[in-house]
Formats: C-alpha cells, sequence, structure tokens
C-alpha cells in the first residue's frame, strides 16, 4: 500500500473466508495474492480501519487489472460495501457467540450502514475478481484505490495468478434454490399478479435469476417458461425465449418442470391426465431442441420430505405419472424428492422406481456412508444409475452421531455441515469437497429470502424461528432485498454466505477437472488433509486454499502436457 499522504487509517488485506468483527484489531496482511482459473470468480477483503466520520466520506475505486510486463488489462473487479447484522439468540448448538456479523454485501452506491461514535473501528470491502475466458495465463497486479476527505489516498495493491485452464462455463455441480415469484413481490411491497408478473416484478424477478447464475448456483424454476394458469396451455415460443435465455445465456446447468398437484391443472393425476402429460412431454421436448434435455428435472414442494405412509403413496403415484409420460412420449423427466433412498419406517413402503434424484438432508449422507450401521443406500441408488443431491436445512444430526460424539452443547468439529450465519465460514464452503466422495452431484435449499414475521433482515439475523422457540440465524436467507424506500432501488444483494456457496460449486468444478484429467488420486489425497467425510472435516480456511492451490497447479500442469502433446498426434488431413 502506498500513501499519497499521511492519514489516520489503516488498510490491510485478508481472504474471503474470514469475517472481520467491527471492533478489535483488523488483520494486518499488507497484500494479498489470488490464484483462479478462467471463468472463475476470486475473493479477497480489504479492510480500512478508521473511525466513522472518515469512513461516511471514505470513496474506493478499482482499477483494471494490468498483466506484469503487457499493456494487457482485465476488467475491474465488483467492489462491496460488508453490512453488519446482529445474532441476539444464538442458534442451536453455534460454535459462534452472540453479536454482529458482516453479512451483507452492498453496492457502493447504495447509502452506508449508519454508526457513529469517536473510536476507530473496521470497515471491510469485499473486493470479486473476475477471470474472463480469454485471458492469457500469468500474473498480474491490481489496485484497488481508496480516497479519504482532503484529498489524501491509499492505493492497495495485490497481485492475481491466472492458471493456464477454464472452468467449465456450465457449473458441474447441478443446484435446485427456490426462489418464488410470490415472494419476491412481497418482500419488495411489489403487487402480486396470479396471471403474471408485471414489468416491474419480471424484471426483478430477472434480476434474482441473474444474481444466482453469477455465483454458479440456479434458481428451481423460472416465471417465463410458465403455461397459462387456467388453462394449462404452453406458448411454446415465450418458454423457449425463457429457457434459452436462462440455460443457454445464464448457463445454468438445471431447470425444473412447472407443475403443482393442483396447478396448471386441476386433477393432472385423474381426469386431466392426459392433458397434464402432453403438457409435461411438450414442456421437455423445448429443452431438447435447444439441447438441454439432461437439465430438466421435477421438483414439487408438495412432494418433499414425505414423512407418513400416505405421503409415500403420492410420491409414487407421482412417480407412475412421470414414467407413463416417458414412455408415451419419449422424454426424459426426472422425479426428485428431498429424501433418502430408504424410508424412515419399513411399513411406509418404497419409492424406488419413483423417484430418480434423491435428495437427503446433510445429516442422512453421514448415517447412510459414513456412519458404520449405515446401510450405503445412496451407493445402491447411483449404481442403479439414479442421482443423489442433498440439502441444508437447521441442526440436525442422527441420533447415532449423538451417541458417537457425547451430545455436544456446541458443535465444534466433525458434524453434518449447518449454514446458519453464528457457525463459521467452512460450513458453506466444506460442501464442495465432500461431495464426490460419495458421488453426489448436486444440493438443493429451500430459499433465499425467509423472514420470520416481524424480522428485519438487514439489521436481525434471526430469520427463520421453530415453534419451539428457536432461532436458526439466516436460515434461507442468503439474499437480502434492497428496497426502493430503503436503498433507493429494488435489487437483491448477495451475502457472504452465498459467495462461499459460489467458491464451493468451483471447488468441486476443479475437482471434476481433475477428475477427467486421470488426477483422482491426486485431488482425494489433497482433500483428506482437511475434508474427510460429512462427520470428519477440520475448520481449516487454510488447509482448503493450499490443497486448492496445489490442485490448480496440477490440473495446469496436465492440462499444458494435454495441448503441447496434441498436435504431435494429429494435423490436417
Amino acid at each position: 500500500m502506498t500513501p499519497a499522504a499521511a492519514a489516520p487509517v489503516q488498510v490491510s488485506f485478508c481472504d474471503g473466508m474470514t469475517r472481520v468483527s467491527r471492533h478489535g484489531a483488523a488483520p494486518s496482511a499488507a497484500t494479498h495474492t489470488l490464484y483462479a482459473a478462467r471463468g472463475e470468480w476470486e475473493p479477497f477483503q480489504i479492510i480500512v480501519s478508521a473511525t466513522p466520520e472518515l469512513l461516511k466520506s471514505l470513496q474506493v475505486v478499482a482499477t483494471a487489472i494490468a498483466r506484469h510486463d503487457s499493456e494487457v488489462l482485465l476488467p475491474a473487479p465488483t467492489v462491496l460495501r460488508e453490512h453488519y447484522v446482529r445474532v441476539s439468540t444464538s442458534t442451536p448448538r453455534a460454535p459462534l457467540p452472540p453479536g454482529d456479523y458482516p453479512d451483507a454485501l452492498v453496492p457502493l452506491d447504495m447509502a452506508g450502514q449508519d454508526f457513529s461514535g469517536s473510536a476507530v473501528v473496521n470497515q471491510p470491502f469485499w473486493v470479486d475478481v473476475f477471470v474472463p475466458y480469454t485471458a492469457a495465463p500469468g500474473a498480474y497486479t491490481g489496485e484497488v484505490r481508496l480516497q479519504m476527505p482532503g484529498g489524501t489516498a491509499v492505493t492497495a495493491s495485490y497481485t492475481l495468478k491466472v492458471w493456464d485452464f477454464d472452468l467449465p462455463v456450465v457449473p458441474s455441480l447441478r443446484t435446485s434454490i427456490m426462489t418464488t415469484m410470490r415472494h419476491v413481490a412481497q418482500v419488495h411491497g411489489l403487487e402480486y399478479n396470479d396471471k403474471g408478473p408485471s414489468l416491474a416484478h419480471a424484471s426483478l424477478l430477472n434480476a434474482y435469476y441473474d444474481l444466482l447464475a453469477e455465483h454458479r448456483l440456479s434458481v428451481d424454476q423460472i416465471y417465463g417458461s410458465y403455461p397459462d394458469a387456467s388453462t394449462g396451455r404452453l406458448d411454446e415460443d415465450k418458454a423457449e425465449r425463457a429457457l434459452r435465455k436462462h440455460l443457454l445465456h445464464r448457463h445454468c446447468n438445471s431447470i425444473g418442470l412447472p407443475i403443482w398437484p393442483k396447478w396448471p391443472f386441476q386433477d393432472p393425476l385423474g381426469r386431466d391426465r392426459e392433458a397434464a402429460m402432453n403438457y409435461v412431454a411438450q414442456w421437455m421436448k423445448l429443452l431438447g431442441k435447444i439441447h438441454c434435455e439432461s437439465r430438466g428435472y421435477v421438483i414439487m414442494g408438495d412432494l418433499d420430505e414425505p414423512n407418513d405412509a400416505a405421503a409415500y403413496a403420492t410420491v409414487r403415484r407421482w412417480g407412475e405419472f412421470f414414467n407413463e409420460v416417458e414412455k408415451k412420449h419419449g422424454v426424459r423427466v426426472p422425479l426428485h424428492v428431498t429424501e433418502q433412498p430408504a424410508p424412515e419406517k419399513k411399513a411406509w413402503g418404497s419409492l424406488h422406481g419413483a423417484v430418480d434424484i434423491w435428495g437427503p438432508h446433510f445429516s442422512e449422507v453421514w448415517k447412510d456412508m459414513e456412519w458404520a450401521g449405515g446401510g450405503h443406500d445412496i451407493a445402491a441408488r447411483r449404481q442403479a444409475g439414479e442421482e443423489v443431491w442433498t440439502y441444508a436445512a437447521l441442526v440436525q444430526m442422527p441420533e447415532a452421531w449423538e451417541q458417537q460424539h457425547g451430545r455436544p452443547a456446541q458443535l465444534t468439529c466433525s458434524y453434518p455441515p449447518v449454514w446458519a450465519i453464528d457457525y463459521p465460514p467452512m460450513t458453506h464452503r466444506i460442501v464442495g469437497w465432500l461431495f464426490p466422495r460419495h458421488g453426489i452431484t448436486g444440493f438443493d435449499y429451500w430459499d433465499t429470502i425467509y423472514a420470520a414475521e416481524g424480522v428485519d433482515v438487514w439489521t436481525e439475523a434471526g430469520t427463520f424461528k421453530a415453534s419451539d422457540g428457536a432461532v436458526y440465524n439466516g436460515d434461507g436467507s442468503f439474499i437480502y432485498p434492497a428496497t426502493e424506500k430503503r436503498q433507493g432501488r429494488h435489487a437483491p444483494v448477495a451475502s457472504m454466505r452465498l459467495k462461499w456457496l459460489r467458491e464451493s460449486v468451483e471447488d468441486y468444478d476443479y475437482l471434476m477437472l481433475a477428475r477427467q484429467l486421470g488426477l483422482e488420486d491426486d485431488a482425494r489425497r489433497l482433500t483428506v488433509t482437511f475434508a474427510r467425510g460429512f462427520g470428519d472435516w477440520d475448520d481449516n480456511s487454510a488447509a482448503l486454499m493450499n490443497a486448492r492451490q496445489e490442485l490448480g497447479a496440477l490440473i495446469e500442469s496436465v492440462h499444458n502436457r494435454k495441448q503441447t502433446a496434441a498436435p504431435l498426434g494429429g494435423g490436417l488431413r
């Protein structure tokens, strides 16, 4: 960092896996080095420690990133201001204490958080670097300029090492992230129309879809592909445009068919069966038309987490319906249900043959595949040609895990990951390294903008309140809704936790690239240094980053050897 003049301010760096407290000592690193592939996002943080009065007038500008010994420039990174929310009541068994946590990442043109006093405080800024697919490999230097009141400036420099390989344009890890039309309208104070969104509502929905796609995640369904709510008829031209935008322009790897038990047909399993089957086939054939048939699936909230014999019977009826569509119309219609392959009670019967994509909770993956008494049903369903995804929700530890670990009051190590604000960042990022161990190829999440009645997500972290009084901080809430009244415009605002999910998806891409290049043993060797299972991992982000860096170097080396050898075995014909 080079100060243009003396200033009562301290500027330092840290990686994207560190949460900086508002008060107390800030990280002390004077510079930072990033490693990223082409097509990858890689973050870091700049922390400004100064008085609140000085911070109110601070201007932060990131410049284009210059390649060493060249005039080549990469785009300037995105800089976001970190906004703190209060954890007043701890999530059950949380290892971290109540207090203020940085989480929302607010664009710089939105008003900053109001805080006062004369004591020095920390204000972290999140810096998101994207490496274009056109970038040449090698070392680059970037700068972030901090303009203080009175003309004083500080220039903070960092280094970017671009690997000589590409992340896939379409992410390898499949995702289904629920964000509904009705809920988006509700949190932004817009009118909701069952017949279709207004122009303002539609624009906002697309902003949510875009934000998730920028984080290599896919919303579960898109409004543009919906049929007519009153007739069930599909406007093929309109739906195809929406699907092209989502799958080919946004590069999302998954999309759900819009259908529910009573929508858009009142009785799809009975008197409306033929019409409903024709609609399903028509929609799936549109995916085939744009060569994305492998990305379609069906997920229905009414079928998720079946918990008795009647619910299991309903899932089987729907499975039979979609199987019949496949046979009659020659299309693929995979049914995805968030449930483990083995029922809790044998009397409920089996879902084998009805479900194509299973979605056990993180804790059920541990119970089935890692516990000594597990049945390895996940492996059996994969061998049968079915997919297994997984999901996070609340704090759920199996009884077998509790017995093994002595029912700890706080979860400090070796527990199925919990996605809550007052749990370590590693609980979000570790999963990308765990999924390949059990052949898991995707994950679900139940909402991105949920908040219990009366909760202001911009100040309070306690978004989910259970009937027993327990509070789950950040559960169901990965995106902060900025509104015109409060922030000056309607927009979705990312959280740090959403960034950690993006990093996890990119880590999974590294592992899949390594597998394709014959480096699976090396990837496994690096992974086990910090991640050995859903019930055996270390809260050690430094070990993760070291493993990722070594894996990147291995991928680059093998990729370059293959590129060099390719011309020797080919030639023009």
